[in-house]
C-alpha cells in the first residue's frame, strides 16, 4: 500500500507539468451542425492553458485570441474544385483552465442554394497576439498529409474565400433566432463591428 500510495504522489506532480507544458490554447473539437432552416452551425471547442508566451502580462490569462476558420466545400461547378469561406473572431481574453466555444454559421439558403452538407475541408486556426500557434490534429480535416498543405489550404481558403465574404459569419453577427443564447461563448473583441 506504501508503494502504491508512493508512486501515485510521484506520478502526480509529472502530470501536472505535462499539462501545463502543453499549448496555450488549443483546439479540442470541431464540429458541423445543421440547423433549422438548413443554416450550417460550425463549432470550435477551444481550451486555455498557461501563458507560457513571452511578453505576457500573466500566466494564468490569454488575451487577443483569435480564431481563423478555413472552409472548404467540394463543388464541380468551380475551376478549383473546392468553394472557400472563411471568418475569424478574437477573443478579448482567456483565462486558464476555460473551455470555450466559438461558433460560426453559414445560412441555410446559401447552404441550399449550393447544395452543400457539411464542408469536406476544415481548419481551425489559433493566433494570439497576431502569432499562429502549431496546430494539432483536432484543428483541421484528416485530409492534410503535411504541414505544408495545412498551410497551403489556409492561404487559398483565405484567398478564394472573397467571392464568399461575410457568408461565413460569428456568432454575434448571425440572427439571434439562429444563434440563441450562445453558450460557452468567449467575451469577443469587437472594433470594426
Amino acid at each position: 500500500m506504501y508503494l502504491i500510495r508512493s508512486v501515485f504522489y510521484l506520478i502526480l506532480p509529472f502530470s501536472f507539468a505535462l499539462v501545463s507544458i502543453g499549448q496555450v490554447v488549443s483546439v479540442d473539437k470541431v464540429k458541423f451542425t445543421s440547423l433549422q432552416d438548413d443554416w450550417l452551425m460550425s463549432e470550435v471547442q477551444i481550451s486555455t492553458g498557461l501563458n507560457t508566451l513571452s511578453g505576457a502580462t500573466s500566466k494564468r490569462f490569454v488575451e487577443n485570441v483569435g480564431v481563423r476558420l478555413h472552409l472548404g466545400f467540394k463543388n464541380t461547378n468551380l475551376n478549383s474544385g473546392i468553394d472557400y469561406y472563411y471568418s475569424e473572431v478574437t477573443a478579448l481574453i482567456l483565462e486558464r483552465g476555460d473551455k470555450n466555444t466559438v461558433r460560426f454559421y453559414i445560412p441555410g439558403k446559401v447552404m441550399e442554394m449550393n447544395r452543400y452538407n457539411k464542408p469536406h475541408y476544415y481548419y481551425a486556426e489559433i493566433v494570439v497576439n497576431q502569432t499562429p500557434l502549431e496546430p494539432r490534429s483536432r484543428a483541421f480535416s484528416s485530409g492534410f498529409l503535411s504541414p505544408d498543405s495545412l498551410k497551403n489550404f489556409a492561404k487559398k481558403a483565405k484567398a478564394g474565400s472573397f467571392k464568399n465574404l461575410g457568408r461565413l459569419m460569428p456568432s454575434y453577427l448571425s440572427p439571434l433566432s439562429v444563434v440563441g443564447s450562445d453558450p460557452g461563448a468567449p467575451a469577443y473583441l469587437r472594433i470594426n463591428n
